[in-house]
């Protein structure tokens, strides 16, 4: 079931049948002026394609953060929590507020019904600056630890962003399923060989105890 389109995220998601997915996991592109669509379409689709209880868990940046939660708000889903993903390299400035970086948000919504996760998860977690196969990518250890808490194996995983597949290989490595999305062939391209490889050692990971 699972796979990876190279196609625009409006069009992918607008195919997917209704209550179809577990966990949307993303991180959309926020550049100058376009994110607010790339948010907008990310909540025009969400209540729609996730199942009763599921969650949409998204990264955000901090001064755009009031705006996002308005867009979320309008979706069907519901306010469940913020995560504090703390940045271990480079911290970005805003200029216009004099303020350094020092974290990632990351907005949590669930579709209602409410219902507590599989496990405890912590709030603040702990992210490796990792830009191997894409400038914008993300550490999969912020990603394996949320997810393994927010759902189970077998649980389908959209990513609507795909970018280099980090989020994909992440539910690969869980034992979920996966849908992805991402606009650029050649990232796209990036991301289906990375989801190619032999799956990576949770152990070594430190997601699981040996």
């Amino acid at each position: 079931m699972s796979s990876l389109s190279c196609c625009d995220c409006d069009e992918g998601m607008a195919g997917l049948p209704g209550e179809s997915v577990s966990v949307i996991f993303t991180d959309p592109p926020y550049i100058g002026e376009t994110y607010a669509e790339a948010y907008r379409v990310l909540a025009r689709h969400a209540g729609r394609v996730l199942v009763p209880g599921g969650y949409l868990v998204s990264y955000c940046p901090q001064y755009y953060l009031p705006e996002i939660l308005r867009i979320f708000e309008g979706s069907g889903l519901a306010w469940f929590w913020l995560v504090a993903q703390v940045n271990s390299g480079a911290k970005a400035i805003v200029w216009s507020r004099h303020a350094m970086c020092a974290y990632k948000p990351i907005v949590i919504f669930q579709m209602p019904p409410g219902s507590p996760p599989p496990r405890l998860f912590s709030d603040v977690i702990s992210g490796a600056r990792c830009k191997e196969f894409h400038p914008w990518q993300q550490s999969i250890h912020e990603t394996l630890h949320l997810l393994s808490r927010l759902a189970e194996p077998g649980a389908v995983v959209l990513d609507p962003f795909a970018g280099s597949g980090t989020n994909l290989l992440a539910a690969r490595l869980l034992g979920m399923e996966y849908i992805g999305f991402e606009i650029d062939p050649e990232t796209c391209e990036t991301a289906r060989r990375r989801l190619a490889q032999q799956p990576l050692d949770l152990v070594a990971l430190g997601v699981i105890e040996a």
